[in-house]
């Protein structure tokens, strides 16, 4: 018997039709990704599954004793509760007494106790204060701190242990990798694929649904298909099945047409009309105008780059950062060339946006210096969206109050080029408060990409953003021909686009590797793979003259030592001297010359180490 069975859903919000009577099963070990664009009504499907709304036609049923795990999308309001409580809060009654419990022995209420452990008692409710200890664990938690001081990523783990704490049959999840640190994105990957019950999963993170999920539900204009399959397969069959769409709507527009020419005939169809092919006609008409045809695709253009800037957009020369008595950044240099693509991934708190603040002047090292380029045209995404005023309206947002706005040398009506980020006309008379969190995020790009640049900073822009406006963006960043500073969780983004990865490890030490995430999983392991294969070096006392000389054998393998890095360096400063060529980083070879030259400089250091044990 499924879990959870929807029979004929129906739900419409004003004239807007969003779940179009809705058949489906959800089954024990099911893992669903629930796909869609943003506004298609993936977080109302989530609500309707945790019983939060009721739909407005058919049933929905739920087996009975089945446990159902809510993690909105939305993250929790500044509040002051140390997260005990709010994870307690997770197993409903029995939590809030032992919430009391906890309070009471905290604050000295001795006297008060007894009452309270008799309920706990009476609830067997004792073995529950270990599995709260074991969650907050598990994510690493402490007990006493308070909700309000924690960043994004640190609260989404809060609430995932809430979700978890009281073992249930079916976890709903809306966008539970959103602010996460990659780090956490794969600890949640592994927690997820071990679950063992049943998983409904909204993410854009393509790495992490492919890795998890054995069914999809897609939900597109209302209407719901389920793919009894993985995600690679689902994107197949769904490009297959909008290819048989279209032609079928081409066909019946051909139809259609023919019969409109056929009514119009006048006295002579009149005279042999068939009053049932009218009805057929009459028919056809209705449904033309009520077909419900897919959204366009977001039309993102790529930002115009200004020739005139300098090949030297950023040199970053020995600098520390500290807050307190926490290291950001520890004695880092860095160049950042026109034309390049970098990458910035690390824990949450290590400093990636303090690192983009540093460098475009917002704060100021306390040692060493940044020099900047004087031609910079900045298009800067924050993540935190503090540029966006909840009560102005988006057009005005966009456009900064004018009416038309030039967009690469085109002048255009503001709600024209709206379209083009799928805003309705309405929409764009609508204040930025009612968006949900993937359309204030696409309204933000909007507002960026109108405006020329030639160095494009972006702070985590795939937050609620639906796969398709993310695999368009990826388009436009791979070719944007403007330097790009990219801070991103997503490691199929980061594959797709970046140059050099730039990995803040914490302690203030950050290392720089070539290529994407992937490649820089390759050559951590490369660094480890040579360390362990490092022969130890014994510390001796100072040469005496009795030292032993190298032998014939040993001064050999030194000379040839010295000619191998002789060749490195030749062939690292062959590639650092195309580095400097703007055209560079256009080439398709650029990626591999960024890969060769990491290794070259992990061999050179090889190198040097056997010779500094010989010498």
């Amino acid at each position: 018997m499924p879990l959870i069975t929807l029979d004929n859903i129906s739900l419409s919000f004003s004239d807007k039709p969003i779940l179009n009577e809705i058949n489906s099963t959800i089954h024990k070990g099911d893992k669903i990704a629930l796909i869609g664009r943003n506004g298609e009504g993936k977080s109302t499907f989530m609500r309707i599954l945790a019983g939060t709304i009721e739909p407005d036609d058919g049933k929905l049923k739920i087996k009975k004793g089945t446990k159902i795990s809510y993690l909105e999308q939305t993250l929790p309001q500044d509040n002051d509760k140390n997260l005990f409580d709010i994870v307690a809060e997770g197993l409903g009654e029995i939590g809030i007494i032992l919430k009391k419990y906890k309070h009471l022995i905290n604050d000295g209420k001795l006297e008060k106790v007894d009452e309270v452990q008799e309920k706990i008692d009476q609830l067997n409710g004792w073995q529950y204060l270990h599995k709260i200890q074991a969650i907050l664990n598990r994510f690493t938690l402490n007990a006493d701190t308070i909700l309000s001081t924690l960043s994004g990523g640190w609260r989404r783990r809060v609430m995932l242990a809430q979700a978890l704490i009281q073992e249930p049959d079916v976890l709903l999840l809306d966008e539970p990798t959103n602010h996460m640190d990659i780090t956490a994105i794969l600890n949640l990957e592994c927690m997820l694929k071990d679950y063992h019950g049943t998983l409904v999963l909204i993410s854009h993170d393509r790495s992490f649904v492919k890795s998890i999920v054995n069914r999809v539900f897609d939900l597109d204009r209302g209407n719901l298909s389920v793919f009894n399959c993985d995600y690679i397969d689902y994107v197949k069959r769904k490009g297959e099945q909008l290819h048989a769409e279209e032609i079928a709507n081409t066909r019946f527009d051909k139809k259609l047409a023919q019969e409109e020419t056929w009514i119009r005939q006048g006295i002579k169809a009149r005279r042999t009309r068939n009053e049932g092919r009218v009805r057929v006609l009459q028919s056809m008409r209705e449904l033309f105008i009520n077909r419900r045809t897919k959204k366009g695709q977001v039309k993102i253009h790529a930002l115009n780059d200004e020739n005139r800037a300098s090949k030297l957009v950023f040199e970053v020369k020995k600098i520390n950062y500290q807050i307190a008595d926490l290291t950001l950044i520890k004695d880092f240099s860095m160049p950042v060339l026109k034309g390049e693509k970098i990458g910035i991934i690390g824990d949450n708190g290590t400093g990636k946006s303090t690192f983009i603040k540093l460098l475009l002047d917002e704060l100021q090292p306390n040692s060493g210096f940044i020099r900047r380029s004087k031609t910079i045209q900045l298009a800067y995404f924050d993540q935190m969206r503090e540029h966006l005023d909840p009560n102005m309206k988006a057009m005005d947002f966009v456009s900064e109050g004018r009416e038309r706005i030039d967009i690469g040398g085109k002048n255009k009506h503001i709600i024209d080029y709206l379209r083009q980020f799928l805003f309705t006309g309405k929409q764009a008379m609508t204040a930025i408060k009612m968006f949900s969190g993937g359309e204030k995020n696409r309204l933000m790009l909007a507002r960026i990409l109108s405006k020329p640049a030639n160095l494009l900073v972006l702070d985590e822009p795939t937050n609620d953003l639906d796969v398709e406006t993310l695999e368009l963006l990826e388009e436009m960043l791979i070719d944007y021909s403007g330097t790009l500073i990219l801070i991103s969780h997503d490691r199929t983004f980061l594959n797709n686009i970046v140059g050099s990865t730039v990995v803040m490890d914490g302690n203030g030490i950050i290392n720089q590797y070539a290529g994407g995430y992937n490649d820089y999983l390759i050559q951590k392991q490369d660094k480890l793979n040579q360390q362990k294969d490092k022969p130890k070096i014994k510390i001796t006392k100072k040469p005496t003259e009795n030292t032993k000389k190298l032998s014939y054998k040993q001064q050999k393998i030194l000379k040839n030592l010295l000619k191998k890095i002789e060749k490195v360096e030749i062939k690292i400063e062959k590639v650092q001297l195309q580095l400097l060529d703007p055209e560079f980083f256009q080439q398709e070879k650029s990626q591999d010359s960024l890969i060769a030259l990491a290794r070259l400089k992990f061999d050179l250091e090889r190198y040097y180490e056997k010779w500094e044990a010989l010498e």
